[in-house]
């Protein structure tokens, strides 16, 4: 259940890049930077249950495979084997370098043997005495090129809106024309009447003026209905930049709580 905790705490970000040393467009939020600076000094430190908060905080900023490699070193020397393994399994899903990948299955290794003690109900030695393999510093802290998924998400959103109402604006000026072209029509055909022209003489000029009328109604309830949804739209995307996730360690994994607020 912790494991699944953690899985599902980090599938509500945003996948993993498919490469970890995929180039990420934008900048690193500077909340996302302060959380990993802090969590490699608990790791530092030896307080591993801090820095585990620290780290899957920064991911849901700033989704990166070093920080998913930072946890598993956590949870790996803070005995606890089923998270670790989880955070090995998902920084090799993005396709480490050859150094990072040996590393990574080493520990993978260890950490399932223990998995496997433990459901044997076979006693497991404390985590430093158990690793075969020394601890490498942690991680090199996000750099600048990474950048959340929210961030990207919020920006198409606000693109979209941007569009949306531009185009929305742009039909909303064409119903304007075509309602003053009616209204021409409707007084050409009251002149036309005052100087007993015959109807087959008014008649085209009636027709002009009634697909005029069709043709500014269409146009207003597009513009009109673009217009909104675009507004909706950008506003959700403003709403998006804030990052409304909080994550905060419980006792068997991670919670995972969003804050709405317009």
């Amino acid at each position: 259940m912790r494991a699944l905790a953690v899985a599902i705490a980090l599938t509500l970000v945003a996948p993993v890049a498919g490469h970890a040393d995929a180039s990420w467009s934008g900048t690193v939020p500077a909340k996302a930077r302060a959380l990993a600076e802090r969590g490699r000094a608990f790791h530092d430190a030896g307080d591993y249950t801090h820095a585990i908060a620290a780290f899957t905080q920064a991911y849901v900023m700033a989704p990166s495979p070093a920080l998913l490699f930072n946890l598993a070193q956590a949870y790996r020397l803070q005995g606890d084997c089923d998270d670790a393994a989880l955070m090995y399994e998902r920084y090799l899903a993005t396709n480490p370098s050859p150094d990072g990948r040996v590393l990574a299955e080493t520990h993978l290794a260890n950490v399932e043997r223990c998995i496997h003690k433990l459901a044997l109900h076979i006693p497991v030695e404390s985590a430093p005495s158990r690793l075969a393999v020394p601890a490498p510093p942690v991680a090199p802290a996000l750099t600048a090129t990474a950048t959340a998924t929210v961030s990207r998400k919020a920006q198409l959103e606000k693109d979209i809106g941007l569009g949306l109402a531009g185009g929305g604006g742009v039909a909303l000026a064409v119903a304007v024309y075509f309602t003053l072209q009616a209204h021409a029509a409707e007084d050409d055909v009251a002149a036309a009447y005052a100087r007993g022209a015959k109807w087959k003489d008014i008649a085209p000029i009636d027709e002009r003026g009634k697909t005029a009328a069709t043709d500014a109604k269409i146009f207003g309830i597009g513009g009109a209905l673009g217009l909104a949804g675009g507004l909706v739209t950008y506003m959700i995307g403003r709403h998006t930049e804030r990052t409304p996730v909080a994550v905060a360690p419980t006792r068997h994994g991670v919670e995972v709580s969003m804050l709405w607020a317009f």
